[in-house]
């Protein structure tokens, strides 16, 4: 992988052979948010990667360990960020000794490169005569710590300047304010937040398309000559092996070649902030690269994808919003871990959650978000999320009946429902309940007379998973459907629907959401990602992770919110009222949203991911004394055998640990009096357990069958293979069903 964005790793992509400067050795690589502009870590290629943490167990950023009123030592997470780190220290008027100027490197990444910045007027480097700050191990780094609230900015050099920084036009010296009465001059005051904001703007600026940022750094007395877009720079003084100045702008891509061969020319000026001289891999770099040119190292992968993903700088903007990467706390799902897959030559893809809102971040403007739908496309097996689609209730079809009947004028159009049926079976209702109160109102291009296309799938989990055939063949039924019944036209209440069909047919729907829109009035609306891009557009747009409960082995947690979703899975996942249920009667979905309130579902969660644990655990003597009937009928006879002892004691812990918590107990009790919310609600638990990555429980539970007893020892080796780790996954997975969910929960109820 290519984890920077030093002019280093664009001449790898521009065309250098990356094996070259692999290593062989299999080291752990501690990352933050890679958004370090040095080459060191092309090195480290071939390594584990672990993500430093961005918080301590108690939640802090940082803890006081010793020092004075003016210096003051904290420990802090490696992997914290220096935006945050600053936004928590300020508060109480302190800030790091050193910091960069652009703030969304972490602390462990500045540390371990030797970082500079602002404060090395005063304090030098990281490591220089003294040592600033102190990489603990991969987790903690001991930084020191000033208290400089406020700061004198003068034009003259002066010894007790803490930041140097070089301007356009001149270099400007901030002082520490308390030295007001030693220098007795009258300078300019300047509050240090506020410098440090305008320093991030300017310094934030020099990320554009198709520019590379550029941080040169040389002996303070020579005067570089090569041009670029220069914005600013620092002077490194005391705690330096000696006077440097560090100037830092951008640079056309194209004119990378200028570069190097300056750089060639000029090896007393280096491209980073640290380093002293080239190490081999930088020399042979610059010797080799000639052109800046792309190579493509994947016959599935298209051209323009890599130039297009080539364009980005790492400036780790787009993690804050991503949410594949915030679940899984993995580089390699987020935008820059999938761009460095991509050029590195990978060629298997997740999917992602297509919210666009990484693209909105990106200082560059590449389309991030088409890049990510189409990665999946190119890859060999397709990896289908299943997406469950349900039956109508008979209420539904007696409105679909009184549709045709009233509007019998009218032309027919479909309704598309999907999975709706499942994930928002009240706005259903309250959409046809709608059309049957106030169809008239809609123009004569529309109309109300609606068939429903029920136990069809959009094709949405295809396009996720990159199969565009099975998204073809979706929509070409839904077509069929359409000309058998010789609609006008067609209603999707979901906009992923509406987005994939749009896309893959010549005709077009219609969004819902338009029909009813107009009636919602002044009402705070979450029309989610894949409305955005359909062009809509509300003040609220978060993610819902669509109708998954994990990702990638994370659980995506379902959070209560307080606004109306238009899109089903947002409806599912955010216990929200859906918009097109607000066309029931009042009363009826005032009281479902009572019931929903009544407890937070990550208890719930909770409790039922224990339950697999503790009865898997539980299950451990019976399925090692049973081990044994594999070598008698194989690994689909034992299989077998495991289905049903995985089942008795799981139910037995379900019961065991929902009955425990009073609330649970209650909610549940309730849930009762509403057998369709019921049901719903236990279709949202299978699939959470059902996407739930219990790896860890599962080999848990092997140690535990290795130590048992019960274990024959002529076959206690069966035990460590791949093949029977697999079976008993499969049995888990076949284990977890909406019956078995349904029985516990009957069994709560009626204890």
């Amino acid at each position: 992988m290519i984890l920077d964005a030093s002019i280093f790793s664009r001449a790898v992509i521009g065309g250098y052979d990356v094996k070259k400067i692999k290593s062989t050795d299999k080291n752990e690589l501690v990352v933050g948010r890679l958004t370090g502009l040095y080459g060191d870590v092309l090195k480290y290629t071939n390594s584990k990667i672990i993500r430093a943490p961005d918080r301590f167990s108690d939640g802090s950023i940082f803890r006081e360990v010793e020092g004075r009123n003016i210096y003051k030592i904290f420990e802090v997470p490696a992997g914290v960020t220096f935006d945050k780190l600053i936004d928590e220290l300020s508060k109480n008027n302190y800030y790091p000794a050193i910091f960069p100027l652009y703030l969304k490197g972490t602390i462990g990444g500045f540390t371990v490169s030797n970082g500079s910045g602002f404060g090395s007027y005063k304090f030098g480097f990281v490591k220089g005569k003294k040592t600033i700050n102190e990489l603990i191990d991969y987790k903690v780094v001991r930084i020191l710590a000033v208290k400089y609230p406020e700061l004198i900015e003068t034009e003259g050099e002066n010894k007790f300047a803490w930041s140097a920084l070089i301007y356009k036009d001149t270099i400007k010296y901030y002082i520490p304010s308390f030295y007001n009465k030693i220098i007795n001059e009258n300078f300019k005051s300047v509050s240090t937040n506020n410098l440090i904001k305008s320093i991030n703007i300017e310094i934030s600026s020099i990320f554009k398309r198709n520019y590379v940022p550029i941080i040169l750094m040389t002996n303070y007395e020579k005067n570089t000559e090569f041009n670029f877009d220069f914005k600013m720079g620092y002077i490194i003084n005391y705690n330096s092996p000696r006077r440097y100045k560090v100037l830092i702008g951008s640079l056309e891509e194209t004119r990378l070649p200028e570069l190097f061969e300056y750089l060639k020319k000029n090896p007393d000026v280096l491209p980073f902030p640290y380093l002293k001289e080239y190490e081999e891999f930088h020399k042979d770099i610059l010797r080799n690269f000639k052109k800046y040119e792309i190579k493509v190292r994947s016959k599935r992968i298209n051209k323009n994808m890599i130039i297009e993903a080539s364009k980005c700088i790492n400036c780790s903007l787009c993690l804050d919003s991503c949410l594949a990467y915030n679940t899984t706390n993995n580089i390699l799902y987020s935008p820059l871990g999938r761009f460095d897959r991509l050029l590195t030559g990978e060629g298997n893809f997740e999917f992602c959650f297509g919210c666009a809102s990484c693209q909105e971040a990106c200082p560059v403007g590449i389309n991030i978000s088409n890049l990510m739908e189409i990665l999946p496309q190119f890859n060999e097996n397709k990896e289908t999320v299943e997406l469950e689609t349900t039956d109508v209730t008979r209420t539904i079809y007696e409105l679909e009946k009184n549709l045709d009947t009233k509007y019998r004028n009218r032309p027919v159009f479909l309704l598309f429902v999907g999975c709706a049926a499942k994930y928002d079976p009240l706005g259903l209702e309250g959409f046809l309940s709608y059309l049957l109160i106030s169809g008239d109102k809609l123009s004569q291009e529309l109309s109300p007379r609606v068939r429903l296309v029920t136990g069809v799938c959009c094709g949405f989990s295809d396009y996720l998973a990159g199969n565009l055939e099975g998204v073809k063949k979706s929509v070409e039924k839904i077509n069929r459907l359409r000309i058998e019944q010789n609609a006008a036209g067609i209603y999707f209440l979901c906009p992923e629907g509406l987005y994939v069909y749009n896309k893959f047919s010549e005709q077009k729907g219609i969004f819902a959401y338009e029909i009813i829109k107009n009636e919602l009035k002044e009402k705070e609306v979450h029309l989610g990602c894949w409305a955005k891009k359909l062009g809509y557009s509300s003040r609220y747009n978060e993610c819902a992770g669509l109708f998954l409960t994990s990702y990638k082995g994370s659980p995506l947690r379902a959070t209560k919110k307080g606004f109306l979703t238009v899109c089903p899975f947002s409806t599912w996942k955010f216990g929200t009222i859906s918009v097109y249920s607000l066309f029931l009667e009042k009363k009826e979905v005032k009281q479902l949203e009572e019931e929903k309130v009544m407890i937070n579902e990550n208890v719930i969660f909770d409790l039922l991911v224990r339950a697999i644990a503790d009865g898997l655990i539980a299950s451990k003597d019976e399925i090692a004394e049973k081990v044994v009937m594999w070598s008698l009928g194989g690994s689909q006879y034992f299989l077998l055998l495991t289905i049903p002892i995985f089942s008795k004691y799981i139910s037995s812990e379900l019961i065991r640990k929902l009955s425990s918590d009073y609330r649970v107990k209650e909610f549940l009790s309730k849930l009762s009096q509403d057998p369709p919310l019921l049901n719903q609600k236990i279709s949202t638990y299978k699939d959470y357990l059902s996407s739930y990555n219990f790896n860890n429980e599962i080999n848990a539970l092997l140690e535990e069958i290795a130590k048992s007893n019960k274990l024959d020892y002529s076959i206690k080796d069966l035990v460590k293979t791949n093949e029977f780790l697999n079976v008993l996954k499969q049995a888990l997975r076949r284990s977890i069903n909406e019956n078995l969910i349904a029985s516990a929960i009957n069994n709560i109820i009626y204890l």
